[in-house]
């Protein structure tokens, strides 16, 4: 007989034992029965779980699934344009695998359009066509003590974002190493990318690293940090994905470009100065943040960028919100374009404007956000539009109204 079935029957036993002696034993040992009775019930119900657990293969506990569903509708108005509207999805499933006590390691596939590094979105268009799905990360993760952790493969992004910064993409998942500390209130991060292999030694790559000190304040947190990005191979070249320049400068004059023209212009050596503040507030987290980035290679002064933004609430729990505010000052070669937040000033530098967000979450693992960019680009540096003539500080209007699902 099972364990199972043997505590089966003695649970059996004790009931009928109870219901016989309720008549005749006081009130006292009546309650003692049925408190142990409930005892014996709640072991059951343990070494049945426990049971169904040691039924399945080990490996069956070491994996964990992932998925989300992100349906958006997008409202584009950029000046001297048609106005823009579509619906977009984005669809990401995966798994997490533990392998070990001290490894860990992610896969996972996200719809796509044209592969871009920035966004996983699919633009519903096509007469009903069939919808790409790529790679989205695979890496394995080593923490060979509390303090430490590697990565190796393409990964989620690693290096701090200060609240809602969007100096990086949030879905830009780099590829190549990284490599963090943790220890007490301080945290240093670093990362190796590679954009672009070659067969000479002139690859473009990325080198990176933050240092933050994140010391507890009552019940709140405060997060102060630097870092520094070191982009090799990029001058001269053409990195662009899409032969998208995003913003930056280039040059057509072949004797400067080791590549095709048009190529960078300029190197990017950016030096990043952040800070965050966080405190409860009503109920709800309340933060504060600034970030701040200089290219010190750029030739040309236009160097600098930082935002500030403010955000209260977390949409996360049934009937919970959240809401903020930002704005954003991009120069024109302050930032590799590359990394730059897709949504924001139609995704180039050169831009500055105020983005709102506002959230709820209608029940569990449902949450409806709203985004409103209001922007204007080529700030700095005019653009030529067809029909128009050369144009500076460009308005543009983005709205999206999204539909978050998590499964």
């Amino acid at each position: 007989m099972s364990i199972v079935c043997r505590n089966l029957v003695f649970a059996a036993a004790a009931a009928f034992a109870v219901a016989g002696l309720a008549p005749r034993a006081g009130a006292a040992e009546s309650d003692e029965l049925r408190a142990e009775v409930a005892a014996l019930q709640k072991r059951l119900d343990q070494m049945e779980a426990g049971q169904k657990a040691q039924s399945l293969p080990a490996w069956v506990n070491r994996i964990s699934w992932k998925s989300d569903l992100r349906f958006r509708n997008e409202t584009i108005n950029l000046q001297y344009a048609p106005e823009r509207n579509r619906f977009r999805i984005r669809a990401r499933a995966g798994l997490e695998a533990k392998v070990n006590d001290t490894i860990r390691m992610e896969f996972a596939l996200a719809t796509t359009e044209g592969a871009d590094p920035r966004a996983s979105n699919q633009t519903l268009t096509g007469e009903n066509s069939r919808k790409p799905v790529m790679l989205d990360f695979a890496y394995a993760e080593w923490a060979p003590t509390a303090d430490w952790k590697l990565t190796a493969g393409r990964m989620r992004i690693p290096l701090i974002r200060p609240g809602q910064s969007t100096f990086i993409d949030v879905d830009v998942n780099p590829e190549g190493l990284a490599a963090s500390w943790t220890h007490g209130d301080f945290l240093a991060v670093a990362l190796y990318n590679l954009l672009e292999e070659r067969a000479a030694a002139d690859e473009s790559t990325l080198l990176a690293g933050q240092f933050a000190w994140r010391p507890r304040l009552g019940a709140g947190k405060f997060s102060l940090g630097a870092g520094y990005s070191a982009f090799q191979g990029v001058r001269g070249r053409s990195p662009f994905h899409n032969s998208a320049t995003n913003g930056n400068s280039t040059t057509a004059v072949i004797a400067d470009c080791v590549d095709t023209v048009p190529c960078l212009a300029n190197d990017y050596d950016l030096l990043q100065l952040f800070a965050e503040w966080s405190q409860p507030l009503g109920g709800r987290p309340l933060a504060l943040y600034a970030d701040f980035s200089h290219n010190t290679s750029a030739e040309n002064g236009l160097d600098t960028a930082w935002t500030a933004g403010i955000s209260w609430g977390k949409a996360s729990e049934p009937l919970s919100w959240e809401a903020g505010f930002a704005w954003l000052d991009i120069q024109k070669d302050a930032l590799y374009a590359q990394f730059l937040d897709s949504d924001f000033g139609s995704g180039v530098t050169d831009a500055r404007g105020a983005v709102l967000r506002a959230g709820f979450a209608p029940a569990r693992n449902w949450v409806v956000n709203l985004s409103w960019f209001i922007t204007e680009s080529n700030v700095e540096v005019p653009v030529t539009v067809a029909g128009v003539g050369s144009v500076r500080a460009r308005n543009s209007r983005r709205l999206q109204l999204d539909l978050n699902f998590r499964f």
